[in-house]
């Protein structure tokens, strides 16, 4: 009764404020913010406690594999020593010239004595080489022949003296000339099959001691 009374005695501004403190403040809240997510396989709105809670993964620790390093085998290199040489390897050539007679696959008498000295030796060699030659007498076809039947000549002649190395033939005429001069004794040692034997060293201070 006495508040009534209170009341009354107010002015009305003043009940209008006692009025609004006395409204409630729910409706002065601000309201949760809607979400969109994915429930029952298709996207929807939700608010709050009502939106599902993506699980949190845990990556799973995998220890990789170390690789081992291989033990390298060291190389040691081994000097490469040559084998010692002994007289008996060592080898020379041996020269000599046969000559021929004019327009023949005879040898001059010369020659024969050339290849007299060359049968002591010849026996021990390892490889022997002839070169038939002709002088400048003739056409090129003739002479060709005629320094082939001549170094023919002289492998046949050491073959039937005991001679099986390897024996290399080689023949051209009208070239090669050991005396270019234009006279007869030039054209007589340019009538000639040159031999090469490739030989043992110590056959040769052999053969020499034997003379």
């Amino acid at each position: 009764m006495v508040i009534l009374k209170y009341l009354a005695a107010l002015p009305p501004m003043a009940l209008i404020l006692i009025g609004c403190a006395s409204t409630p403040p729910s409706s002065l809240m601000p309201r949760a913010q809607d979400s969109i997510a994915w429930i029952d396989r298709q996207f929807k709105t939700c608010s709050g406690k009502d939106c599902p809670v993506p699980t949190r993964k845990t990556l799973a620790i995998v220890e990789l594999p170390v690789a081992r390093k291989e033990a390298t085998p060291s190389i040691v290199e081994v000097p490469k020593t040559a084998p010692p040489v002994t007289p008996s390897d060592e080898t020379v050539t041996v020269a000599a010239t046969v000559l021929f007679e004019f327009a023949k696959d005879v040898p001059s008498t010369d020659g024969r004595l050339a290849l007299n000295r060359l049968a002591a030796i010849a026996v021990h060699a390892k490889r022997i080489e002839l070169e038939g030659r002709t002088d400048d007498i003739g056409g090129k076809a003739y002479n060709d022949r005629l320094a082939q039947r001549r170094a023919e000549f002289v492998r046949a002649w050491l073959i039937n003296h005991g001679v099986a190395a390897e024996v290399v033939v080689r023949a051209e005429g009208l070239c090669c000339y050991l005396d270019t001069l234009p006279n007869e004794t030039a054209r007589r040692n340019n009538r000639r099959v040159e031999v090469r034997l490739v030989i043992r060293q110590d056959a040769v201070s052999n053969s020499k001691g034997a003379q």
